[in-house]
């Protein structure tokens, strides 16, 4: 049976990830990713109009992958509090950047971009982030599960700030390196532990 459009799409950006994640967005040519997802040339722009909206597709594809694997992971525990569910999905994510550590690099290169429209769209997506979170936070709140000292959007932030941190910890492989003495899930049970404490 013949491969429809949105497989063949997706097969370009399973290939892109890879590619961007070994190579870079500088190291990464468009003639590459063709050739590796078994796409011509013409076929591949047919898809994309050239690097940098493959790259923002990629980026786009593998954070959804990303998104599902954590979301899937979270307990389904009733009485779980924001703080708990945090420490998971921190861990899930942790996880997952270690056996895909072409993701951290990824995102590392969409952070550095010069190009104003791939840092916008990081930007955007961060920002949305923390409006999720501090709205979840802020749910637990109001309910009288969660007491926090600090306003729920600030918490996101410096959530969302850990996450980074260890995607960057990762991209630099101080998770393997004894050099770093870097333990991710030793760093997250710190932080909760810590958020707990201040918070």
């Amino acid at each position: 049976m013949p491969e429809n459009d949105d497989e063949k799409r997706e097969r370009i950006l399973k290939t892109s990830v890879q590619l961007f994640g070994k190579e870079g967005y500088y190291g990464t040519r468009m003639s590459e990713v063709a050739s590796k997802a078994r796409v011509s040339p013409k076929t591949l722009y047919k898809y994309f109009s050239g690097k940098k909206e493959l790259f923002m597709s990629a980026l786009d594809y593998a954070t959804r992958k990303l998104m599902r694997h954590v979301l899937a992971r979270i307990p389904k525990e009733p009485d779980l509090d924001s703080l708990m569910i945090a420490r998971h999905i921190l861990s899930s994510y942790s996880n997952f950047i270690r056996q895909n550590r072409g993701l951290a690099r990824i995102h590392a290169e969409a952070v550095a971009m010069v190009d104003p429209d791939i840092r916008r769209d990081q930007s955007k997506q961060f920002a949305a982030n923390v409006e999720v979170i501090a709205a979840r936070l802020n749910e637990d709140v109001i309910s009288g599960r969660l007491k926090l000292g600090a306003k729920p959007e600030d918490i996101a932030w410096l959530f969302l700030s850990v996450a980074s941190l260890i995607a960057y910890a990762v991209l630099l492989d101080l998770d393997r390196d004894s050099q770093g003495g870097f333990d991710p899930d030793y760093a997250l049970d710190r932080f909760i532990k810590a958020m707990g404490e201040r918070f």
